[in-house]
Formats: structure tokens, sequence, C-alpha cells
């Protein structure tokens, strides 16, 4: 059985779509736990009129003992589980019919640990573009390549090995900025043994209330998610990650953070980036706060910051 995990949060608008293109998948054996965050709007009562109507559908309520944000929900929802097969999808994409069968066939042919299917962007106006324009015929499937985005999927693309998926779980203390970022660089850490295929198996939405159109409109707003997204994954993979990963991951955090104190934004996580430089640099590391007041005041302090890196 393959276990559906979606959290969702005021997604009245598009849940009903969502969960009524799972329904229709043309693989059945599968159950879908639906945590809710705590919605304000009609969402529980469309997911639960669906709910009463198909038993694999579950909805739930975080609990009050489990923090608040998407990948909270989301771990909370796999400890419910019990599927041998495990897919996070979003509240207001849409899978196509074949989705899970097409995954499945692949995973189970191929005797891999893991699928990633490709998706395609859409909004009222009709299909856009793939999140990730790469070859995937020639994509090299390590966590390297992930980490620098030379490969990429989005979370409705993967369908995981439940022995796979215990070992792992969403960075909670992260915003809604690249959730599986993390999850699947520490996924190609455990293992490379899947597949990545070509076709289209979902249609991601793009709209006003989404991370992408938020990120296309405010470039400050984009650097502050970026440079946290560095710095939350550099701690949550510092105990297995190879030393090249990880200094790619905190040298983009500082890169970025320093670039925002030169546009006059005081950037994020200072102190616990400074403790990191000077674990991984040495004590020139502890240079780094002068390199963000200067770039601050003055929007200099590049040579500092070279220097820092080196």
């Amino acid at each position: 059985m393959i276990s559906i995990i979606i959290a969702t949060y005021n997604r009245a608008a598009y849940i009903a779509e969502t969960l009524t293109s799972i329904a229709n998948q043309t693989y059945k054996d599968f159950e879908c736990i639906i945590v809710d965050d705590g919605s304000t709007d009609e969402t529980e009562s469309i997911v639960s009129s669906i709910e009463k109507n198909d038993s694999r559908f579950k909805y739930i309520k975080r609990p009050s003992s489990v923090p608040k944000g998407a990948n909270h929900s989301r771990n909370y929802g796999y400890s419910l589980s019990k599927g041998s097969y495990v897919k996070f999808f979003d509240s207001d994409d849409v899978m196509l019919p074949h989705h899970l069968e097409v995954s499945m066939k692949y995973l189970l042919d191929g005797n891999y640990d893991f699928v990633v299917g490709d998706c395609i962007n859409f909004n009222e106006t009709g299909l856009l573009e793939r999140p990730y324009e790469i070859d995937r015929t020639v994509a090299e499937l390590t966590a390297m390549r992930f980490t620098n985005f030379k490969t990429g999927w989005i979370t409705n693309d993967l369908l995981v090995k439940s022995e796979f998926a215990d070992q792992i779980e969403f960075a909670g203390s992260i915003r809604d900025q690249a959730s599986e970022y993390q999850y699947n660089i520490k996924l190609l850490l455990l293992t490379q043994n899947g597949y990545l295929t070509n076709e289209i198996l979902s249609h991601r939405r793009i709209h006003d209330d989404g991370f992408v159109v938020k990120a296309e409109k405010d470039k400050k707003f984009l650097d502050l998610k970026n440079a946290e997204l560095y710095y939350v994954t550099f701690n949550y993979l510092k105990s297995i990650a190879p030393r090249e990963l990880l200094e790619y991951l905190l040298d983009n955090h500082v890169q970025i953070s320093f670039e925002l104190s030169t546009r006059r934004v005081w950037p994020e996580n200072i102190s616990g980036a400074t403790s990191l430089l000077i674990k991984n640099k040495g004590v020139k590391g502890l240079l780094y706060p002068m390199a963000i007041l200067i770039g601050y005041l003055t929007s200099k302090g590049y040579q500092v910051l070279k220097f820092i890196r080196k």
C-alpha cells in the first residue's frame, strides 16, 4: 500500500480538486492522510465530506502537542501511516490519473528504493514550465548534485520505500520554502538506487498565495528564505554529510547573508553562522560579524568575506 501524506492550511479553494485527483488514481491501493495545520476556512468541511464517502481518506487535525508548520504536519502524518511506500503531496496540486501506477511500475520493475516523476506548473491560463528544467536522461542521482540544484524535484514527485522514509524527517524549523530540500539530500546520502522518469505525473499550481509568486515579487523575501534554507540544511545534515557538501551550504548562506547586508537588510542567524565558520574555517570565522556590519553600513566588505570563505 502507498501512504499519501498531505499537510494543509486554508486550502478550501483547491483541496477538493487535489483529493478528487487522488481518488481517481488508476492504482487503488493507497491511504491518504490529510493533516490540517489549523485551517480557519472551509477546508475541514470539504475534506470531511470526501472522507465520509471514501474510507481511504483520513482527515486529522494537528494536535496541540505537534508544533505548527507544514513540515511538522508532514512528519506527524507519516507517523500515522501504514504503507510500505510513501508519497508526500501538496494540498493545492493535481495528480494525473496514472501517477501512482506509473511510479509503482518503475519502482517494482527496476527494484529501486525510490522513483521520481516529473511535473509541470500551471495557473488559471493553462500549463507553464517545469519546476526543474533538467535533462533527466543524464541527471546524476547524488546528494551533491541535488544540493547544488544540478538535479532536482519537488515534494510531489517522489515515491519512496518506507524503510528509507523511516530514517528521514522534514526539517520542522524552516519556513515554507523548498521543504523537500533537506529531505531529499538525506535520502540521497542513504541510497542512490533511484530512477528519474521524464513522464509528467502531476500538475503544480501557481497562485498568489504560493511561495513561487511571492518570491518573484519580493527579492528580499527570496534571499532571506534562501539564506535560511542553506543554514538550516547545514545543521540538519552536519552529522552525516561530506565536507564538500557542508562547505557549499555554509558558503552560500554567508554569501547571501552578506549581500542582504549590503542592501541594508540585517541578516538572520549571524551568531550561529559565526560558530559554524569558526568550526569549519578556523579563527578567521570571527571576522564574519564584522563583514556583515561593514556591508550594512558601507555596502562594502567583500574582501573580508572573501578572506573568510577562502
